[in-house]
């Protein structure tokens, strides 16, 4: 069984114990759609926010900042995380992920082979000369989402910006199952979606689709519905995972059921939208993973019963997104590493899933460092049992 992945891969710089009240942030907070402001629990790009606040980025972060280093800096990025997650979980099942991606010829970079070569993942990726490798800085603020916590964030895409569906070699489709994850923070991937996704399923490959908040298209067209590429893609998808805020953009929708129908119409296999704390939306047509109407399924409760009992457990929400769709990998990747004749079960994927990202609430950052092999795995098991019990007859 071999996984491979593209999409972003940067730096993360997480400042824990941020106050949305400070004056710092209430005047930088996002006015109107797209205006380059901050987006509590969104992202915008350092560059639209130097526009927004007349002032150079240094400067906003030092204020944001006050000057202090961050608490946090790890491997970062929809894609990579999500596949870092997935290797650790199936190392010790013999399934080889890899991740194709961009940085530039810097420090950086180095960062990202450093904290890359203690994974299982394998890496290719492309160097782009005179380009600063995507970095993200996320202020985190614990008070908000009744002590849930919420994250802001500020891209530099950089090198990223250089990586398109010509950078993907023939190695990327040698696989069972491919990732494309957030893939707006790569915009020539992005806008190459549908060519990618129908090159995948012409040769029977499983896709799967995880998306980020989209601020190059909001900024481009404000208030209208983000292109997730063009329209095509979306019927190559086989599992769709996005966020409440990302699925009511995309289907261009106010409501997110309305959302969910509207995603479900333009012909995916199958959806999952995530909703923080609260319930996901679950969805399969019955094509890939067995048929499953569109319903709610829980989040892993065991986790946050865990933290409750012990606050000092509970880190940063940062890459919990991440890791949920590395749960879903790792899910659908030990189902279809089996070869039996029964569909898997959108409950297992949630089961996955949820237990994954809830997880990440207790470590700081998306990426977890094991000690040894197989770590991870067994620090989940607990929780994705309980997490099974709980929805058995869903």
């Amino acid at each position: 069984m071999k996984i491979s992945g593209a999409g972003c891969c940067l730096i993360d710089s997480i400042y824990m114990d941020c106050s949305y009240q400070d004056e710092a942030y209430t005047k930088l907070w996002s006015k109107e759609p797209g205006d380059g402001g901050l987006i509590e629990g969104g992202l915008v790009f350092s560059e639209e926010l130097q526009k927004f606040a007349n002032r150079p980025y240094s400067d906003i972060l030092e204020e944001l900042t006050k000057g202090r280093e961050p608490d946090v800096v790890n491997l970062g990025g929809p894609a990579v995380v999500a596949l870092v997650h997935a290797s650790q979980i199936l190392a010790e099942a013999g399934v080889e992920v890899s991740f194709h991606g961009a940085v530039g010829k810097d420090e950086l970079a180095n960062r990202v082979r450093d904290a890359v070569k203690n994974t299982p993942l394998k890496t290719y990726l492309k160097e782009v000369a005179g380009e600063r490798t995507a970095t993200t800085e996320v202020f985190d603020d614990p008070t908000q989402r009744d002590g849930k916590g919420e994250r802001s964030f500020i891209n530099t895409i950089g090198a990223a910006g250089y990586f398109g569906s010509n950078d993907l070699a023939d190695s990327f489709y040698d696989a069972d199952l491919i990732l494309l994850g957030g893939t707006a923070l790569v915009p020539q991937l992005h806008d190459e979606l549908a060519t990618v996704l129908a090159k995948a399923k012409e040769r029977g490959i499983i896709t799967v689709v995880g998306t980020v908040y989209d601020f190059r298209n909001e900024r481009a067209n404000p208030g209208q519905r983000w292109p997730l590429g063009s329209d095509e893609a979306y019927k190559n998808i086989d599992l769709l995972l996005v966020d409440e805020e990302e699925a009511l953009k995309l289907s261009g929708k106010t409501e997110i059921f309305e959302a969910a129908h509207e995603l479900i119409r333009f012909g995916v296999g199958a959806l999952i939208i995530t909703r923080g704390a609260l319930d996901m939306l679950v969805y399969s047509t019955g094509k890939l993973i067995a048929k499953h109407e569109l319903a709610s399924m829980p989040v892993n409760t065991y986790i946050d019963d865990l933290m409750r009992a012990d606050p000092s457990l509970r880190k940063d929400t940062t890459g919990c997104g991440d890791n949920f769709v590395g749960g879903a990998l790792v899910a659908l990747a030990t189902h279809f590493n089996k070869k039996g004749p029964e569909q898997i079960e959108m409950r297992e994927i949630c089961a996955w899933g949820a237990t994954s990202g809830g997880y990440t609430c207790m470590y700081h950052g998306g990426t977890y460092h094991e000690k040894e092999v197989g770590e991870k795995a067994r620090l989940l098991q607990p929780a994705l049992e309980a997490y099974r019990q709980m929805t058995e007859g869903m």
